[in-house]
């Protein structure tokens, strides 16, 4: 059995979501669908591409990660990528990109749609006639040689690398969750090598919070910088939110400085 998780934006209103899992299920009874998240905002490349980047580490290996974020018609271009432990399918638009940027000897193919797209596929639900029979097929039997012709060419989306500096590093907040904290795209590593193990962090307007390991290093209602899950350096609100209590939002510019 193998784990193919699923990244949408259709939302659990609708029957879109099910529908893709069954599909997956009629193909190969023995795969196992799990729902990442079909919560991605509608078109929303940029938080799709995030989520998978800071969870996929977290599968076992041979997770077959299928990811449908806007994604237009049966005639979108799509990729297929094979790192040393999991296979990635989405429309070429971004999605995979900062999954490729960490695993930079990943296999990438442009999946020829003509051979996997279901003889009945509906132009308008590509997720359930192409990727749902492709991610069913290398999650057993299918060869990923066999998806398409090896390319190295992708869209990519914008990463703001660290600038990093003696005694000083830079960075922008790249994602917000649900509870208002937010991520860089700066490491804890790069924090260290830039300013030592001993650092605090500068906001806009000169705003200065400590870095810690939690929340409760601070007070209730106090703000505090951390090494977060997806190992990144995050911003949050020890009760609160981050994203209320210091307005910040994706773009938002952040300092680290040495003592």
């Amino acid at each position: 059995m193998s784990t193919i998780a699923l990244i949408t934006d259709f939302g659990t209103d609708d029957w879109f979501a099910g529908e893709l899992k069954g599909t997956v299920l009629s193909i190969n009874p023995q795969a196992v669908p799990v729902d990442l998240t079909h919560a991605v905002q509608r078109g929303y490349i940029r938080e799709a591409a995030f989520i998978l980047l800071a969870s996929y580490r977290s599968f076992p290996e041979n997770t077959v990660f299928l990811s449908a974020v806007d994604y237009g018609s049966t005639r979108t271009r799509v990729i297929a990528a094979k790192t040393a432990s999991h296979i990635f399918l989405a429309p070429d638009n971004g999605l995979l990109s900062w999954v490729l940027r960490r695993e930079n000897s990943a296999e990438v193919r442009e999946v020829n749609i003509d051979e996997y797209l279901l003889p009945s596929g509906c132009a308008t639900f590509p997720a359930r006639d192409l990727l749902a029979p492709l991610a069913a097929g290398l999650s057993d039997w299918l060869d990923f040689g066999s998806c398409g012709e090896e390319t190295g060419e992708y869209v990519a989306l914008h990463w703001p690398e660290p600038e990093l500096g003696k005694g000083t590093a830079e960075a922008a907040v790249i994602y917000v969750d649900r509870f208002g904290n937010a991520i860089t795209s700066i490491s804890p590593r790069e924090v260290v090598f830039a300013c030592g193990d001993k650092a605090a962090c500068i906001l806009e307007e000169d705003r200065r919070i400590p870095i810690g390991n939690h929340y409760s290093d601070v007070p209730i209602w106090s703000a505090v910088a951390y090494p977060g899950s997806a190992g990144l350096m995050e911003i949050g609100v020890n009760g609160g939110s981050a994203e209320e209590l210091l307005g910040l939002d994706v773009g938002s510019s952040v300092c680290f400085t040495a003592h």
